[in-house]
């Protein structure tokens, strides 16, 4: 059984007083777009929903933030940071970005040519945007003109939080009507049932980790080789691979992760930025990217 994080989510904010969310649930088919070219020398782009920065940046705020930042791919680990509503998913991020920026394994499967390159610059945006609307919007275009100017052939797209979820389908679906393959990589896999990306991956661990565990580049490897080949495998719109990977021995981490009981985990909703680490206020100031 997968965590009904859709149901958790509904019951926990009638618990603490708030209306019903509205969830996205799609009334129809995604558009598709094949593969232009063999998935072996096909550039591939690569979104990351977490809300990361690299020092230099300005940091996401948490009020609905629909802005992206374009991250150089070869960004060395210890310079990205992470700014996201739902911190609590972040613990191992943090230590390991490769969990939800697997551009360590892109780059082993072009090395192995699997995938042709990785995209110089991968863009990441704080999918945790309840407006439905803004999303459609505001961050859906942005990043169909980001990737679109990179001339990407596909586009990966990794969840981090349960509305991040919902974020990655609306925009895959915009990507994809637009003629960009997408592949949504997730671990709630009610809403990617509900938002019906066009092709999605689902891998049964807690939020936070949908590119694998914390230092496994076998298990981050896996998992990321297993999406893109989902690209040459998948032929339904709306399809969702379920891989066999398993966290651990006992299950007893799906009571725990999203449990209705465990109240309003989010931070403070306001328009300031929310940097990582005090040191990265003054690396953006140093870089002219934020105002004294």
């Amino acid at each position: 059984m997968t965590v009904p994080y859709m149901k958790n989510t509904a019951d926990r904010y009638k618990r603490l007083g708030y209306e019903p969310y509205r969830w996205f649930l799609a009334d129809g088919a995604p558009s598709w777009a094949p593969l232009a070219r063999p998935l072996g020398v096909a550039r591939v782009g690569l979104l990351c929903t977490a809300g990361v920065y690299s020092v230099g940046q300005v940091a996401y705020h948490y009020k609905d933030d629909s802005s992206i930042r374009a991250i150089r791919s070869a960004t060395p680990d210890a310079l990205l940071r992470f700014a996201h509503v739902t911190e609590n998913f972040l613990s191992d991020a943090r230590r390991d970005p490769q969990c939800l920026v697997p551009t360590a394994a892109l780059r082993r499967l072009a090395d192995e040519g699997v995938i042709g390159s990785l995209a110089d610059t991968f863009y990441s945006c704080m999918g945790g945007v309840y407006s439905q609307r803004r999303v459609r919007e505001e961050l859906a275009p942005a990043l169909l003109e980001a990737f679109g100017a990179q001339a990407v052939d596909a586009v990966l797209l990794v969840a981090m939080c349960p509305v991040c979820h919902q974020s990655v389908c609306l925009v895959a679906r915009h990507l994809e009507a637009a003629g960009i393959p997408t592949m949504c990589l997730g671990s709630a896999f009610d809403i990617l049932s509900a938002g019906r990306a066009p092709r999605a991956t689902f891998v049964d661990y807690p939020l936070g980790h949908s590119a694998g565990k914390a230092f496994d580049r076998d298990d981050q490897h896996a998992i990321v080789r297993a999406a893109m080949l989902g690209f040459t495998t998948m032929v339904q719109p709306g399809e969702i691979a379920r891989l066999p990977n398993r966290w651990a021995d006992s299950e007893d981490w799906k009571s725990r992760d999203g449990a209705p009981e465990r109240g309003d985990t989010r931070q403070p909703r306001d328009e300031a930025p929310r940097f990582q680490l005090p040191g990265d206020r003054d690396a953006a100031i140093a870089s002219g990217a934020l105002r004294a």
